[in-house]
């Protein structure tokens, strides 16, 4: 299997679309639909639990890059399968591959950075609030 047309940047950026196989075509179906799919599984998984809040933060996070990202995959698909001239081109795909990584990337940061500062900002808040005197009602 030759995976030179691949490093070739006039491969990416032809714009005259080709017809992809079949397979290959069917491949990504199940890849955007599996997408669509576990965003609202993790959407549902949120809803039915009591998880932590920055816990179920990130997941709905996730949640929201799979939807967007199997609707958009959905919408390049199609593109590609009706070889529209500019939006049918094969560059498309790179720009959502790397669009959803910089997305995974930004919720990696929430999750190990900014949710433990943002849990123990809390926990120091209610120390400091256990000792603070209340309005009597």
């Amino acid at each position: 299997m030759d995976l030179s047309p691949i490093i070739d940047p006039g491969f990416w950026f032809d714009l005259t679309p080709v017809r992809m196989s079949p397979t290959f075509e069917a491949m990504l179906f199940v890849l955007f639909a599996l997408l669509i799919i576990a965003g609202a599984v993790m959407r549902i998984y949120v809803r039915n639990r009591s998880l932590e809040k920055y816990v179920a933060q990130t997941i709905l996070r996730f949640a929201k890059i799979a939807s967007v990202g199997g609707v958009t995959g959905f919408v390049l698909l199609f593109f590609a399968f009706e070889e529209i001239q500019f939006f049918g081109s094969r560059f498309w795909m790179l720009v959502w591959l790397i669009g959803v990584a910089i997305a995974v990337g930004f919720v990696v940061k929430f999750m190990r950075e900014t949710a433990p500062m943002l849990r123990a900002r809390e926990q120091s808040r209610a120390e400091v609030n256990k000792y603070l005197p209340r309005r009597s009602r």
